[in-house]
């Protein structure tokens, strides 16, 4: 039967690239259901050694077979075949670059015997995917915490999601959840129109495929694949995901000496108190009910929206961030801070970074002088040493607490990204637009007031910037809260929003025109706005040019509609 089967294989990408290919079964017999016959294998583990024979094969017969990534289906049972395991470490001894992608979950709970498989053929440079993730296997969400690489999700979990919310908050919750909390990288197959690509890409870094992009093609069309360098993976396991195996450990133990060696992990783990240990060693039991308690109580805080915006900011944030004890100890530094000094502080000594790091004492003393004052707010404009040299930025510092400890969050930025508000029209100025800020906007739409001339005119710059005044609020109070305002200069503002579709942003602003000769009507006051829109796919200079043309343009076919009624 095998001889029956052959390949052809799906190309899959990373930013626009095609990163690998996955091997599919197919048969030259009519009618074939490959699904079915998979399953009818009665030893998995001899089958699958076959398929990657046949697959291997077919990429020896290419010239450019060693450059090229091929992932490949195998039944998770055949992992725990000892000859299956034993052929493995021999074939892959000298074929590189195959991902394995475990499927049939349900064939199996041994999951020490499981991991060890994947533990040994990773020192031969196997990955791992786990396939099918959200199909319905009833111990799936189990293997997310095996070692295995990518978790691709299955294609279902795709249809419908750009008519269907609902069908587009599950894909993306399952998405967070594995990146943000199982800390692994996602595959999204069948990807077949541009609206589902242009939903699942906003999520964040991912492998993708689907007829989309490309059909299967046979193993002749191959092309060489390049190795994903740029792909970040934060290796650290993750401080919440260590804690709360650590109270699982806690809740399981029987006995005061195991009560004991897991309130001693925790601390381990929890370097920096922040789940409120206390020094109670006579009572174990009281004191394992007081850290569950509080760990409700940080669980519980976790989904409240103030903890959420806090935790944007610190680790979504475009400035460098660093939070410290009050002994001046790193507990927390992201990426951006990481960079920006050129050292990672988490775990130094005290002494030991302010010897690596010029000016940090002067740091630590103002964070101190936080702490002992009333406020919990702070901000100032320091020199730092930077791994540039010396350089001139503004650090906000907040003070935190958490069961009765006392935390300094700092957030630096540069004073050259310095975003200025106008003072008349409560905008941001025009700086904004070359800042990194512009990073989070999709669409920039340029606005020209028409009948402003002849308010200046007629009645005075005093009246004209109240008319400015007025139209910036009102304007304002209109967008949404993502929106952003920008006074580019006189009467000219930029509006900047988060919408892809053109089309919709033109609806709005339609809208936006009239709500805005509607409310001046009513003062009596001739009022209205020229615009043009134009996506900033390309940078900020070619859209400002698209949208003040197609501005232009809009004006002056109003001014031959005003003339002809």
């Amino acid at each position: 039967m095998i001889n029956d089967l052959y390949f052809k294989y799906q190309p899959r990408y990373y930013n626009g690239e095609i990163s690998s290919y996955e091997a599919l079964l197919r048969s030259h017999i009519q009618n074939f259901n490959v699904e079915e016959f998979v399953c009818s294998i009665e030893c998995a583990a001899s089958f699958d050694l076959e398929i990657i024979r046949k697959v291997l094969q077919d990429r020896k017969s290419l010239s450019i077979g060693d450059d090229v990534s091929i992932s490949l289906n195998i039944s998770i049972a055949s992992l725990l075949d000892d000859y299956f395991l034993d052929e493995c470490l021999g074939i892959f001894e000298y074929e590189k670059n195959i991902t394995l992608e475990l499927t049939n979950h349900d064939q199996t709970d041994d999951f020490d015997n499981l991991q060890n498989s994947i533990l040994c053929l990773k020192k031969k440079g196997v990955k791992f995917a786990l396939d099918d993730y959200g199909k319905g296997y009833f111990n799936t969400d189990i293997f997310l915490y095996l070692d295995v690489d990518y978790i691709k999700l299955d294609r279902r979990l795709i249809r419908n999601i750009e008519h269907n919310y609902i069908s587009y908050s599950v894909l993306k919750s399952k998405y967070d959840h594995i990146v943000n909390v199982v800390n692994k990288v996602v595959i999204i197959e069948g990807i077949e129109t541009f609206e589902q690509f242009n939903l699942v890409k906003e999520f964040g870094d991912m492998f993708y495929q689907g007829f989309y992009f490309s059909k299967a093609i046979t193993a002749a069309e191959i092309q060489k694949t390049e190795p994903i360098l740029n792909y970040k993976i934060n290796v650290r396991k993750q401080f919440s995901l260590k804690l709360d195996q650590a109270i699982f450990d806690l809740n399981r133990s029987q006995d005061p000496k195991n009560v004991q060696q897991a309130i001693e992990n925790i601390k381990s783990i929890d370097k920096y108190n922040i789940i409120g240990l206390t020094s109670n060693t006579f009572d174990l039991y009281s004191e394992r009910q007081r850290i569950n308690k509080n760990y409700r109580e940080i669980i519980k805080n976790k989904t409240s929206s103030h903890f959420m915006l806090a935790a944007l900011v610190v680790c979504g944030s475009d400035g460098a961030v660093v939070i410290r004890d009050k002994d001046g100890n790193v507990i927390f530094n992201n990426d951006h801070f990481i960079n920006y000094i050129g050292i990672d502080l988490v775990g130094m000594p005290v002494e030991e970074a302010c010897e690596k790091v010029a000016d940090y004492r002067t740091c630590l003393n103002v964070d101190n002088e936080l702490l002992l004052s009333d406020s919990c707010f702070m901000m100032s404009d320091e020199v730092i040493e930077t791994k540039n040299g010396s350089e001139l930025v503004h650090i906000y510092r907040q003070k935190v607490s958490n069961f009765g400890q006392h935390f300094v969050i700092c957030s630096v930025y540069e004073a050259t990204d310095t975003i200025i508000i106008d003072e008349l029209t409560n905008c941001y100025q025009k700086n904004y637009l070359s800042s990194s800020y512009m990073n989070q906007h999709k669409v920039l739409v340029f606005v020209d007031l028409d009948g402003f001339k002849e308010i200046n005119d007629s009645f005075g710059h005093y009246i004209g910037d109240e008319v400015l005044r007025d139209f910036s609020l009102t304007m304002k109070d209109m967008l949404r809260d993502a929106d952003v305002m920008v006074r580019f200069g006189g009467d000219e503002f930029v509006i900047l929003l988060n919408s892809h579709v053109i089309k919709n942003v033109k609806q709005r602003i339609e809208q936006l025109r009239q709500s805005i000769e509607y409310y001046f009507n009513k003062k009596d006051t001739q009022l209205s706005f020229s615009y043009g829109i134009a996506s900033l796919q390309d940078g900020v200079e070619l859209a400002l040019k698209r949208a003040d043309t197609a501005m232009y343009k809009e004006k002056s076919l109003r001014k031959k509609q005003l003339r002809v009624v």
